[in-house]
């Protein structure tokens, strides 16, 4: 499915982009008016206080499937001020790719630092399987949370979004997964600003 009417918008946003802190929407006029350049579908997913893999699978109307690029436990070894961590705790580092599961095209890049002291165990080895996306596995395990973010906007492509997902402006999603008030993991998400296509 090929999504990309409004590249050319996408591709006239300046080129370092924009960034706002600590809220789903910008507050500044001109950050405003950038993000109204994007593609409907792009804009709905950067500032939607959801998950987006549901609405991907809707939109372009096939599975989304999970590739697991990489993943780790780790031992802090430093306090963690998001996930609300001291040094010695520990969390699970997680990367994955979103992909069509029928077309394979490439939709998102999400790399992930989960308190694992915070999940019950049922949810963690869930993750650590590495093939369901985050908010399937929180709705499975009947996880109530809220999504605060952190930073969001339209930015260049870090070196890895870039060579999976192709060069451009992304648009790029920081939050924190909360539950009981208390951080359960902090995300970053990136997927391209112009649209997505086949050919990404």
């Amino acid at each position: 499915m090929n999504l990309t009417s409004h590249a050319a918008s996408a591709a006239d946003m300046e080129s370092d982009g924009v960034e706002w802190q600590h809220a789903w929407t910008p507050s500044q006029a001109h950050d405003s008016e950038l993000v109204q350049r994007l593609p409907a579908l792009q804009r709905l997913l950067l500032t939607t206080d959801g998950t987006v893999t549901t609405a991907l699978g809707t939109v372009i109307s096939e599975p989304v499937g999970v590739w697991l690029l990489d993943q780790e436990l780790h031992t802090l070894d430093y306090d963690d001020y998001e996930l609300q961590l001291q040094a010695g705790c520990d969390v699970l580092l997680r990367r994955v790719l979103l992909y069509g599961s029928r077309s394979g095209t490439p939709l998102l890049l999400g790399s992930s630092r989960t308190a694992c002291g915070r999940l019950p165990n049922a949810a963690l080895l869930a993750l650590i399987d590495g093939d369901v996306p985050i908010g399937l596995v929180l709705r499975r395990h009947h996880i109530e949370t809220f999504h605060a973010p952190l930073s969001i906007g339209v930015r260049s492509a870090t070196g890895d979004a870039a060579a999976l997902l192709g060069e451009g402006l992304m648009c790029r999603r920081t939050y924190t997964i909360e539950s009981g008030r208390l951080p359960l993991m902090v995300v970053d998400e990136q997927f391209r600003a112009d649209g997505f296509s086949e050919t990404s």
